[in-house]
């Protein structure tokens, strides 16, 4: 049993799933990338995320309005398609 119960902790979430986001917060935006063969670009070596924007308001049902830089609206995204933005000297959270 001991054995099972090592293995089920060790194969628990894990995330961000106990990260609110609050107003100014620094985040990344998740990014749905395509291939361009013309370019010789390909999906799975881009960057999932881009950013850093700030969350500039807090809307219904976890989504957040986010700015860039100079006060761009960005667009409205769920919590599930942000990432905090982390830092070197940020100390690592997962």
């Amino acid at each position: 049993m001991k054995r099972k119960a090592v293995e089920r902790e060790r194969k628990r979430k894990r995330g961000n799933a106990n990260w609110n986001p609050e107003l100014g917060d620094k985040v990344l935006v998740k990014c749905q990338n395509q291939s361009d063969a013309a370019k010789g670009e390909i999906d799975k070596f881009m960057h999932v995320y881009r950013g850093q924007y700030s969350i500039n308001k807090i809307l219904p049902y976890s989504t957040y309005e986010v700015v860039d830089r100079d006060g761009k609206l960005r667009g409205e995204f769920n919590k599930r398609q942000l990432e905090p933005y982390r830092t070197e000297s940020d100390p690592k959270t997962h």
